[in-house]
């Protein structure tokens, strides 16, 4: 994926959601805008992310539905106070965070999102990979093949009586594609995945923190529960709301004690894999990390896994005489301490800068240099 397309995403993200909560508590006028702006974000996904273009272009189908819907209501007289109704409606069946009837009794189709930007719901056939498509982690990969895939795959053997909760934490620097693989397990399993958005349950107000995790996972139990399926569900960030008690952070007085309750509730729970990710380890809570019974360090890129990155990253986008050109060893031996993402990025700029070369805006003699001059800018 390129820079370019992760800064579009983002964006889509950070305006649907502020769409949702907007149209939640009653600005239509702002939830329009807002919307309108993650139509044209999605617009620019189809374009430039092919991979995710039928994904997108359903999303886009969705958000035009409750433009149009939103645009009739405010066209009324007093229609700026507009207030789709919350929870199940007429929709016949619960939806995760899910509105009820939209404009003329129809139901609004943005099913997959908490209105409250807590969290996000892939669907299984949405996300882009499984682990063929993570370079590297082998380590990682052996760890969750022996924890979670081998008992759902061979359910003979594995006919012990173990704890039901599943419980991974992804730890390790930043940049490492700890959402990455986490996406990619929940593929392999063939589950949706929900993306908790940790920073969002994050409230100033006293108790509201706590109340906002208890949401959550009462959401994610009803929706396995009338959808009879299994759920990965992970917590991006998990530091905003799991650090230790023992410090001053006050945050943590109140979620940590959330977090436990809900994790041990999960026990009785076998259609629950819930993972997190962390940058620092150390910070958490000691009490949420016994609930972590596998804990998997997710590292930078070693020298075969930095080579293997910036093939992948090039071999489809770069015209084949400018690819055999680079001296991908050469490469992967300079990059060492960056981070897959950060290689990613260099790759983003390298095609601008080759961009700029096939215009003839720029003259290079040596691409190799060139992506090296790029290298060490980062």
């Amino acid at each position: 994926m390129s820079y370019m397309t992760e800064q579009y995403r983002a964006l889509f993200d950070k305006a649907y959601n502020e769409g949702l909560n907007a149209n939640k508590y009653k600005n239509v006028p702002l939830a329009h805008r807002k919307l309108t702006e993650a139509l044209q974000y999605a617009r620019k996904l189809i374009q430039s992310d092919p991979s995710q273009s039928d994904y997108y272009s359903v999303r886009a189908e969705k958000i035009e539905k409750v433009l149009a819907a939103m645009q009739q209501s405010m066209n009324k007289p007093g229609g700026h106070t507009y207030t789709p109704p919350v929870g199940g409606g007429s929709t016949g069946g619960y939806t995760p965070g899910g509105y009820g009837p939209v404009g003329g009794g129809s139901s609004n189709p943005l099913i997959d999102e908490d209105e409250s930007g807590f969290y996000t719901f892939y669907s299984a056939d949405s996300l882009n990979t499984g682990f063929d498509g993570v370079v590297g982690l082998d380590e990682a990969k052996e760890a969750v093949i022996e924890y979670v895939i081998n008992p759902i795959k061979y359910p003979e053997a594995y006919n012990y009586d173990f704890m039901s909760n599943k419980c991974i934490l992804l730890e390790g620097p930043p940049g490492t594609g700890k959402t990455t693989f986490a996406k990619a397990v929940a593929k392999e399993i063939n589950q949706p995945f929900a993306l908790v958005n940790t920073a969002a349950l994050v409230n100033a107000l006293v108790g509201e923190t706590a109340k906002n995790i208890d949401k959550v996972f009462n959401a994610l139990r009803e929706y396995v529960r009338v959808n009879n399926c299994g759920l990965t569900v992970f917590f991006d960030e998990f530091d905003e709301v799991a650090k230790s008690r023992d410090g001053d952070d006050k945050t943590s007085h109140a979620a940590v004690p959330a977090l436990l309750r809900n994790l041990d509730g999960m026990q009785d729970n076998k259609s629950f894999l819930i993972m997190a990710n962390t940058n620092c380890k150390d910070m958490l809570d000691r009490g949420i990390q016994d609930r972590f019974r596998r804990k998997i360090h997710i590292p930078l890129p070693d020298l075969a896994t930095r080579k293997r990155l910036f093939q992948d990253k090039l071999v489809k986008k770069l015209e084949p005489e400018y690819y055999s050109q680079l001296n991908f060893d050469l490469l992967a031996e300079s990059s060492e301490g960056h981070s897959g993402r950060s290689i990613t990025q260099v790759c983003d700029d390298f095609l601008y800068f080759m961009g700029g070369v096939k215009a003839g805006n720029k003259t290079c003699d040596n691409f190799t240099e060139a992506m090296l001059q790029i290298l060490r800018r980062k």
